[in-house]
């Protein structure tokens, strides 16, 4: 690299009056002496420096791309402005000025005068006086990494010889740059994975391809009956596995050696700790192909199995209990109503509150059944469905409650040829609209929703995106379980917490699933995948356009979200 900056400098001698002296000789070498600094703050100051010093520039800038954007954490300007207001600066000079010029022409240019070159911006509140102004792009394999901007208050202070000089030093300092940031990176990104893996409260194992443990975190230990990670580093799997058969499936995995095979997820049970974990497995491999191995991650789901079977329990007593007792209160109030007589007596507002609560207590009984059918029950009714014509059915249905809230609603399907997939077109379609009214539900008003469909060689998808209130991190695992609402002052919606439960245990009995995606305040995104099956000899050779009838419709199951 020294070498031939050198070469560029005899270039400059030979094309050109101005001759370079030993101070620019020794200017290129203090640059390149920037090639073993790994700060990239430290590289930028001192590129900064060096910039200025070579050619004379009274102040100097400079900022980072990094994908295509900006890096506001790297950038320096000639301007002594707050943050925001250098945002905007900067923004503005990439859109309209001499550094935006620069950067769509990928290379560097002089102005000898500002006030007769239009591609240069003055703010009526800047107080720098700038007539001449020369950019520079550093750049790396054919894309720009940085800019650098300087600028001096007398016209014509840069010649083409400061041009090339510039170029020069952009080559040198361009690979010190990209050096500094790759140093940074890979070191925060180490640092990012320590933290994560010893705070992760999953038990996490990373073994070789032999089964001996490379990696461990804090989480494991306990399992292992060990007290530190130098105990079990090195040490084989399987010799951790005498006293419990928590570990024995992994083993048994890791000696089977299934090539064709590279996950594994499973649930497993450890009878000395009364723990159960759900097991999520993998093969890792370098990228040279020289090493592999496995990573184990167990997840403790002890109280979840616990919740589950009481809830269970709390379901079978709530639909077979309360209705009788619900049908009486309902009952009795009727007649206490036409004891009355008089519809203007205020013992009639009594009454009306009871038939209100007793109504809403038994549509949540009505909806814990559902619950317990669609789970429990077979699917008696298995169609040839149109997917289709089924999605434009729910759109249809959907658009009326988008005019409510003066939602817009657009719609992305691509479902041209997409085979009849083997389903109850009820039970799929009520679980699409749960998902449009849900969105509708918490999207503010003159929100966006958008309902997108397509399909690919084994699968369809169905999605409903929002720009709504958005779901927290935290809860967004749970938010398929019953009676699971996530619960937000700022906004009022109740339900039972049933709506996404169902969807979830139709899919699933589809033998597809169902997923969210959401950030809080940015909005959510609710699917699902459905296998494309073939039809088979226990599947009703009824076709249908998966349109419901009043009949179906009314012996179909209510998926509407509470």
């Amino acid at each position: 690299m020294i070498k031939t900056a050198f070469e560029d400098m005899c270039v400059i001698m030979q094309r050109d009056i101005n001759q370079p002296t030993f101070e620019d000789l020794e200017l290129l070498a203090e640059v390149s002496q920037l090639l073993t600094v790994v700060d990239l703050d430290s590289v930028l100051q001192k590129v900064v420096q060096l910039a200025g010093q070579a050619v004379g520039a009274s102040k100097t800038s400079l900022f980072l791309h990094n994908d295509e954007h900006i890096d506001w954490k790297h950038i320096i300007t000639m301007r002594d402005l707050p943050p925001d207001k250098s945002v905007k600066v900067v923004n503005q000079v990439m859109g309209d000025g001499f550094a935006g010029w620069v950067y769509r022409n990928k290379r560097g240019d002089i102005i000898s005068d500002t006030e007769a070159d239009d591609r240069w911006i003055v703010f009526p509140d800047d107080l720098l006086v700038t007539r001449s102004a020369m950019c520079v792009p550093f750049m790396y394999e054919g894309t720009i990494i940085a800019m650098i901007t300087l600028v001096h208050e007398k016209p014509n202070q840069f010649r083409p010889y400061h041009l090339r000089l510039m170029e020069i030093i952009a080559n040198q300092a361009t690979i010190a740059i990209r050096n500094a940031q790759l140093f940074n990176r890979v070191n925060v990104q180490r640092q990012q994975l320590e933290v994560v893996l010893q705070a992760i409260t999953d038990v996490l194992l990373v073994l070789d391809e032999h089964g001996k443990i490379r990696m461990v975190n804090n989480a494991a230990l306990p399992l292992l009956g060990a007290t530190s990670h130098d105990a079990v580093i090195g040490q084989a799997l399987a010799s951790f596995a005498i006293g419990d058969d928590v570990i024995a499936p992994i083993v048994e995995i890791i000696k089977a050696a299934l090539v064709e095979q590279n996950r594994w997820a499973f649930e497993t049970r450890s009878d000395h700790h009364q723990t159960d974990y759900q097991v999520t497995m993998a093969v890792w491999e370098d990228p040279q192909h020289e090493q592999r191995g496995y990573v184990v991650v167990m997840h403790n789901v002890t109280t979840l199995h616990d919740l589950s079977r009481f809830k269970d329990e709390m379901l079978r007593v709530a639909t077979h209990d309360l209705r009788s007792p619900l049908a009486l209160i309902s009952g009795y109030a009727d007649m206490v109503r036409l004891d009355i007589g008089d519809p203007e007596h205020i013992v009639n507002e009594y009454v009306n509150i009871i038939k209100t609560t007793t109504e809403t207590m038994s549509s949540l009984v009505d909806d814990l059944l559902r619950v317990e059918r669609v789970r429990a029950s077979p699917l008696e009714l298995r169609e040839q469905t149109d997917m289709t014509s089924l999605v434009k059915v729910v759109i249809v249905n959907s658009r009326p409650f988008a005019k409510v809230k003066n939602i817009t609603f657009e719609t992305d399907i691509q479902l041209d040829g997409v085979p009849r997939i083997v389903a109850d077109p009820v039970l799929i379609r009520q679980s699409m609209e749960n998902l449009v009214s849900n969105a509708f539900k918490y999207t503010p008003e003159n929100g966006l929703v958008t309902v997108r469909a397509h399909f690919d060689a084994k699968k369809f998808y169905f999605a409903v995106e929002d720009n709504g209130i958005g779901i927290p991190k935290e809860h967004q695992a749970y938010v398929f379980e019953s009676f699971y609402r996530v619960e937000q002052a700022r906004y009022k919606e109740k339900g039972s917490g049933l709506g996404l439960s169902l969807v979830k245990n139709v899919i699933v009995r589809h033998d597809g699933e169902v997923w969210v995606k959401s950030e809080e305040g940015k909005g959510s995104r609710f699917g699902f995948w459905l296998p494309l099956k073939a039809k088979t000899d226990d599947v009703e050779t009824i076709e249908t356009d998966a349109i419901p009838t009043e009949s179906n419709q009314q012996n179909g199951i209510n998926l509407a979200a509470k």
